[in-house]
C-alpha cells in the first residue's frame, strides 16, 4: 500500500459500518414501521370519508345549477348522425379542394 502523507483514508468516504441488531431492536423497528404504514392508512381513509360526500354534495349542486340555467355543455359530435343535433350557428360547412404538387404549380 502506497503511504500518503496526509494520513488520508485509503477507502474514503466508502467506508461501510456493518451494525448488528438485537432482537429486540429489530422487532421494535418494525412494530414502529407497521404503526408509522397503519396510521397513514387511517388518517387516508378518514380523509376519504370526509372528502367525498363534499365533493359529491358540490357536484351535485353544480350539476342542479347548469340545468337550472338551462346551460348545455358542448360536446363535439360521436359521429355524422350527432350533426342534426347541433344547432346551425355551430356547424361549420366548407368545400375544399385538394391541390396536387402539379396543379398548384400551374395555377398563378
Amino acid at each position: 500500500m502506497t503511504q500518503d502523507p496526509f494520513r488520508r483514508d485509503p477507502y474514503g468516504f466508502a467506508r461501510t459500518r456493518v451494525m448488528r441488531l438485537n432482537k429486540w431492536q429489530l422487532v421494535l423497528i418494525s412494530a414502529l414501521a407497521l404503526a408509522a404504514v397503519l396510521t397513514l392508512v387511517v388518517v387516508a381513509a378518514g380523509a376519504f370519508l370526509v372528502l367525498f360526500p363534499i365533493v359529491l354534495f358540490v357536484g351535485l349542486i353544480a350539476g342542479m345549477l347548469s340545468r337550472w340555467r338551462g346551460s348545455k355543455p358542448a360536446r363535439a359530435p360521436q359521429n355524422s348522425g350527432a350533426r342534426a343535433n347541433w344547432p346551425p350557428e355551430q356547424i361549420i360547412d366548407a368545400e375544399y379542394v385538394i391541390l396536387s404538387d402539379k396543379s398548384r404549380d400551374e395555377k398563378p
